[in-house]
């Protein structure tokens, strides 16, 4: 190989290195800012292949929707309560410019913008009850809550070179001391509803025991009350029976008493110490006869 021909390999590859110090690529879903010596020079929105000096680099940042979860954040409602907010922000940078002199990076500006959008939710919430931020209010409190967080957190980063898409609220908690306070509160409201509702049964019980007593007590006395009566009758009826018997016959009435008392006193080995001239055998007497 000689001299010219190194040479011009020489040449092509520093044409070659040039050409690749020279150009760059801007993926659609991103814009580029061309930097001088960490100065900005120009900023590149378009996709495609575009051309610097070597000695310029290019920093690339995401032209996409982003989404930043911000750790909870303390809230003070209106009437003193104390809530735990989490929130997540969709955002996206309009102004690499103004990105890369505020915070030199995505990382950075996004971490600048979540301070913004916690101050706002502290101060729209703070000047509602812990309930209406809890319940939604009425006439769609809540959807205007994040409306509003929304617009002033978007206000707020402007000169940052970004915007502010949305604002949402996953969830609204009470701190752990104050949870339990809570549950503990709720429990023991809970134990005297249970207690109230015990004591009520108990008393209605009684007094169903004590009405059952009661009408269990007026039964028998009106049933002891009717069978009295109805005995009574049944006795006056068989006085009356007996009666007409007598008038009718009254030999044959005294030996029907005389048969039923034998019947009455004299079994299976009954033993009776008695005269035998005894009025009670007088039937018995006259039969032998």
């Amino acid at each position: 190989m000689n001299g010219k021909q190194t040479s011009l390999i020489i040449l092509l590859a520093l044409i070659a290195t040039v050409i690749n110090m020279s150009a760059f690529v801007v993926d659609q879903r991103q814009q580029a800012l061309v930097l001088q010596f960490g100065n900005p020079k120009q900023v590149v929105t378009e996709a495609g292949l575009h051309w610097k000096w070597p000695w310029r680099s290019v920093k690339h940042f995401d032209r996409r929707l982003l989404e930043a979860d911000a750790q909870p954040n303390e809230v003070i409602t209106k009437d003193k309560k104390s809530i735990l907010v989490d929130n997540y922000t969709r955002w996206r940078i309009t102004d690499p410019l103004k990105v890369y002199q505020v915070a030199r990076n995505q990382a950075g500006v996004a971490a600048r913008m979540e301070d913004v959008v916690r101050g706002k939710v502290r101060e729209v919430l703070g000047r509602h009850t812990l309930h209406e931020i809890v319940s939604g209010g009425k006439s769609n409190l809540r959807q205007r809550l994040m409306q509003t967080i929304r617009d002033r957190s978007d206000a707020g980063v402007r000169s940052m070179g970004i915007s502010i898409i949305d604002v949402r609220i996953k969830r609204a908690d009470l701190p752990a001391q104050n949870s339990d306070a809570v549950f503990k509160r709720m429990k023991a409201e809970r134990q005297r509803i249970a207690k109230e509702y015990r004591s009520e049964g108990e008393e209605a019980a009684r007094e169903i025991r004590a009405q059952a007593s009661k009408d269990r007590k007026i039964i028998l006395a009106d049933a002891y009350k009717k069978s009295e009566i109805l005995r009574g009758k049944a006795d006056a009826k068989v006085t009356a029976i007996y009666a007409t018997a007598y008038k009718k016959d009254p030999e044959f009435y005294a030996f029907s008493r005389s048969l039923e008392a034998y019947s009455a006193s004299i079994g299976a080995g009954t033993r009776l110490v008695i005269s035998p001239k005894s009025e009670f055998f007088h039937f018995f007497n006259q039969s032998q006869k």
